[in-house]
């Protein structure tokens, strides 16, 4: 006859091996993107995907090709085939709360990527720190001219890193503003973050200040091709400082040839990869041990990780850009 302490103990084994069996060691995590628009997006999907398989997720990725309720169709299904957690790249950053309602129905958590979403309940954001990068567009255009006319186009008014990036501009601007050192003489917010926008919003510029500008701040770098291009048609390539960010390859070849003055590398692999940590650890119910800060979206504040980015120039893309492996040299040489 077993003893009951022996009973006892294979029923605790018994609990144990039943509990470890309640959370899959290969948890499914779903990544929503709003499309492939520029080619940073196709890095961000490749780390993402790389780190969470790494770490042993089994990804769903869905494309939304800038179609909301696409998106929020997309998020319903993978939360019907068992989705622990999704990380969402919002098209819009107001109607995705839906999206975010519809995965804490389901007991599933919700990592906005790069992209905040406003005005819901959201669980987690990661993010580079879009004010510092506002911050670092102006501070080196203003380092080279800290005199004349600037131009803001500051992006999707569907994007929260909008407002960010304009906010960060002007925490530089606005002392050289008061001192009457520098005019902002044109500041709006784009539909999207396509070079058409550029282009509509360079011409708009360009025609209300027929002396001069100065400078024009481009919200990303899709933007600033825009702006350049109409820049070239009217003869002033190389004369008017242009800003813009995401480091694309196109752009960072204009910041080497004189057209383009700076761009932001934004740390795509280190937030792939904190996103990439917490969402497995969310899924598997692992105790957190990455730093948070908070990040208000008009609804709560939201658990955040944001992370500095760097500005690129003609003399330091060899240190940044080709250091980082983001570019090839050969890349940028061809």
């Amino acid at each position: 006859m077993k003893s009951p302490v022996f009973i006892f103990v294979m029923i605790l084994i018994g609990s144990l091996n039943l509990m470890t069996g309640c959370k899959p060691k290969n948890p499914k995590v779903g990544i929503l993107i709003h499309s492939y628009e520029n080619e940073r997006w196709t890095k961000d999907k490749n780390y993402l995907v790389e780190d969470l398989t790494k770490l042993g997720a089994k990804v769903m990725l869905e494309v939304a090709d800038n179609d909301q309720n696409k998106q929020i169709s997309q998020a319903q299904t993978m939360l019907k085939n068992g989705a622990a957690v999704l990380i969402v790249v919002p098209i819009n950053q107001d109607a995705a709360a839906k999206i975010v309602e519809m995965a804490h129905q389901s007991g599933v958590k919700v990592i906005a990527y790069d992209r905040l979403i406003n005005g819901c309940k959201l669980d987690y954001y990661v993010s580079a720190n879009s004010t510092k990068i506002g911050e670092l567009q102006a501070g080196y255009l203003t380092s080279l001219r800290p005199k004349g006319k600037y131009a803001l186009i500051c992006g999707s008014k569907y994007d929260n890193n909008s407002m960010r990036l304009f906010l960060g501009q002007m925490n530089i601007l606005q002392p050289f503003m008061e001192k009457g050192d520098i005019q902002v003489v044109y500041s709006e917010f784009t539909s999207d973050w396509s070079s058409a926008e550029g282009v509509l919003h360079t011409n708009t510029i360009l025609d209300q200040n027929t002396d001069s500008v100065t400078a024009i701040i481009a919200g990303n770098d899709n933007i600033a091709s825009g702006v350049m291009e109409v820049l070239k048609k009217r003869g002033r390539a190389g004369k008017v400082m242009v800003a813009g960010q995401d480091a694309e390859i196109g752009n960072v070849k204009a910041i080497m040839n004189g057209t383009q003055t700076c761009t932001i590398l934004k740390p795509l692999k280190e937030m792939a990869l904190s996103t990439a940590e917490l969402a497995v650890s969310l899924a598997l119910e692992k105790p957190l041990t990455m730093k948070f800060t908070s990040e208000s979206n008009g609804k709560s504040l939201v658990k955040s990780i944001l992370i500095d980015a760097t500005v690129v120039n003609k003399n330091n893309v060899e240190q940044t850009i080709i250091a980082s492996g983001f570019h090839t040299s050969s890349e940028l040489n061809q």
